[in-house]
């Protein structure tokens, strides 16, 4: 393979999977919040919360997995045990916020580094918040 050949995979093959784990993480929100509005029809929608939660799940499973083969590889310095513990920490927030929990969103927040997110969610959790309290 010559080197436009590899260029061209590393580039396609990433925004592949990035699509697909768009799409793949949309469907899933859309599929449970139907199965929400089903169980407790006066809830308000929570698409954007199962889509972060599906998201952040099914990506720091990736970012372990990857971070894992650069390990056994032997490729991956000091930094590679940090960005497992971060996908390990950002995985769990992201089940928390799937699972419509406090600590979810509280961890999620902070974690997810992206100020324009952190001021979005923010105001998207606190309008969900006595909703998320009652729920327990």
């Amino acid at each position: 393979m010559n080197m436009n050949g590899s260029i061209a995979i590393s580039v396609v093959v990433p925004f592949v999977l990035l699509v697909l784990w768009f799409l793949v993480s949309l469907k899933l929100a859309h599929r449970k919040d139907a199965e929400l509005n089903q169980l407790l029809p006066e809830t308000l929608s929570y698409k954007w919360g199962y889509f972060l939660g599906y998201s952040g799940v099914i990506g720091a499973a990736g970012i372990a997995v990857t971070a894992a083969a650069v390990l056994v590889a032997g490729l991956g310095g000091g930094w590679l045990l940090a960005v497992l513990a971060y996908a390990l920490l950002f995985g769990l927030a992201s089940y928390g916020v799937l699972m419509r929990r406090k600590w979810g969103w509280l961890f999620h927040i902070p974690l997810s580094l992206n100020p324009g997110l952190w001021a979005f969610n923010s105001v998207y959790a606190s309008n969900r918040w006595q909703e998320l309290a009652r729920q327990g």
